[in-house]
């Protein structure tokens, strides 16, 4: 397990599509350097996971995009970065801004079904969620955005001592 990450990572990824092409990034940190992903990232405290899909879809592509529904969400219990991941892919629109490219992501354009296939078959992907989403988003697969329900904290626990416990 790397030592700044915890054993399983939350993803949130967005599946971006125009004219049939998907819209990749290429990662520039290791350990996934040059390799290409889906616009994502892990949720920042208190964001919600379509939030942080939105945010980083901002922050990678310079795109702003609305989250319309929730493609698939994949387990990796162990990747070969060395630790777990859940991902939640969800299909996205472009809603505003223009996109570019940046330090962390030099190279930002939409791909065809074809190409991303010869990206995977040539080990350049992030992992095999972005050629599966690809084919579930175009086979129509739509879960409910209410898959994944908002619930509010636990209360805290009451300190020692408390008033119940005293004679």
């Amino acid at each position: 397990m790397t030592a700044d990450l915890p054993a399983t990572v939350i993803g949130c990824s967005n599946l971006i599509v125009r004219g049939g092409r998907y819209l990749l990034v290429q990662e520039s940190k290791e350990p996934a350097r040059s390799l290409f992903n889906l616009p994502a990232g892990k949720p920042e405290l208190g964001e919600t996971l379509a939030e942080a899909a939105v945010r980083e879809a901002r922050e990678e592509t310079g795109l702003d995009v609305q989250v319309e529904y929730l493609v698939a969400i994949y387990h990796c219990p162990r990747t070969s970065e060395g630790v777990g991941v859940v991902n939640f892919v969800f299909r996205s629109t472009v809603a505003g801004g223009m996109l570019r490219t940046s330090t962390e992501h030099p190279a930002v354009g939409y791909f065809s079904r074809e190409e991303i296939a010869k990206l995977g078959r040539a080990g350049r992907l992030r992992g095999v969620h972005v050629e599966l989403a690809v084919d579930q988003c175009a086979a129509g697969n739509r879960l409910p955005m209410d898959t994944v329900q908002l619930i509010a904290c636990a209360p805290s626990p009451s300190p020692a001592g408390s008033e119940h416990e005293q004679g």
